[in-house]
């Protein structure tokens, strides 16, 4: 079992060692990256921590600072692509740092999932007065990278495929329903081969989803509480059916939060997995398509630590008491 540790993250203690590395993106969200800067400076003003400031310019810069990094805590402020990537680096980070999320994306997955406010000063109040929690997350070897949310084969990565920036600045959010709802109308089954932790089984399906994290409530969509980020497993869906009817009856199960095996679904619990299908499938990891089957996928148990609203900690059981935090920064 994985151990639910939970430990405070003083980070309103004042000392001129204390180290915070702020990672922006200015492209994510439109920009911004510079009110939120005035918002880190004004917190410097009232206390002796060390903060650097790096603004991304290019993919892998967020990585590589979290990889190399000796700061004790890194915030990434930005889409969930700058955010996964930082979260990548401190995974493979020698020393063990947190890491804190102000939002800045369309999507913002990650943040809403742990509840994180889209705020940008509320989420800067999170990192610096939050709980630190690990968080499972999952490693395809074959690529490899990490996810933290969910990686497909199928609908799920086509229909991302097909949202397109220009789609995304117009309708944000809404517009991966659009594709969703699109491309439902195209769906195609293939034979799906799959290896879960050494048992082979196979289906006709159009979709397999890898879930590390089960809700997600900016797009209305909940497998159930039986998805945990914190049980050192990953919870896979093969979706076999293609009919109207079929569609139909596992979007109630969603909405619903009552997804489970059906005529339409199966659901496992594993430590590692394979996906081979023949036509392939589109995949998808963290809301970025990387290509076509075949996808491995394995777990790394409490393999990140994020800080995240006290709420959240108490919400799902990390914590059950929790010191009054200090002044903030």
């Amino acid at each position: 079992m994985v151990a639910r540790t939970m430990r405070r993250i003083m980070v309103d203690i004042v000392s001129d060692t204390r180290k915070v590395l702020l990672i922006v993106n200015p492209v994510a969200g439109g920009g911004g990256h510079e009110a939120l800067r005035q918002l880190v400076e004004a917190r410097r003003g009232r206390a002796g921590a060390v903060y650097e400031v790096r603004v991304t310019e290019k993919s892998g810069d967020a990585f590589a600072w979290s990889r190399d990094s000796t700061a004790d805590l890194v915030i990434a402020g930005g889409g969930d692509g700058t955010v996964m990537e930082a979260m990548s680096g401190l995974i493979v980070n020698e020393r063990a740092i947190p890491l804190a999320i102000i939002p800045g994306g369309t999507a913002n997955l990650l943040a809403r999932t742990f509840g994180i406010s889209s705020d940008p000063e509320a989420a800067l109040e999170t990192a610096m007065t939050g709980v630190a929690v690990t968080l499972d997350v999952g490693y395809l070897p074959r690529q490899d990278r990490f996810f933290a949310l969910v990686a497909g084969a199928g609908w799920d990565a086509q229909l991302i495929a097909d949202t397109t920036r220009a789609r995304k600045d117009w309708l944000g959010r809404f517009a991966y329903v659009v594709s969703g709802v699109k491309n439902l109308f195209a769906l195609k089954r293939s034979r799906v081969d799959l290896e879960v932790d050494g048992v082979r089984r196979s289906f006709n399906a159009h979709t397999v989803m890898i879930f590390n994290v089960g809700a997600f409530p900016s797009l209305g969509i909940d497998f159930g509480r039986g998805v945990n980020p914190h049980d050192g497993t990953l919870d896979l869906a093969v979706m076999t059916t293609a009919s109207a009817c079929g569609l139909a009856r596992l979007a109630y199960q969603v909405l619903m939060r009552q997804v489970r095996n059906d005529r339409g679904i199966t659901t496992f619990s594993a430590s590692r997995i394979r996906i081979t299908a023949t036509p392939p499938l589109a995949v998808q990891v963290d809301g970025e398509t990387i290509g076509r089957t075949p996808l491995d996928a394995e777990v790394r148990p409490g393999g990140a630590t994020i800080i995240v609203p006290i709420a959240y900690a108490v919400a799902n059981g990390l914590a059950t008491a929790v010191e009054t935090p200090g002044a903030p920064l």
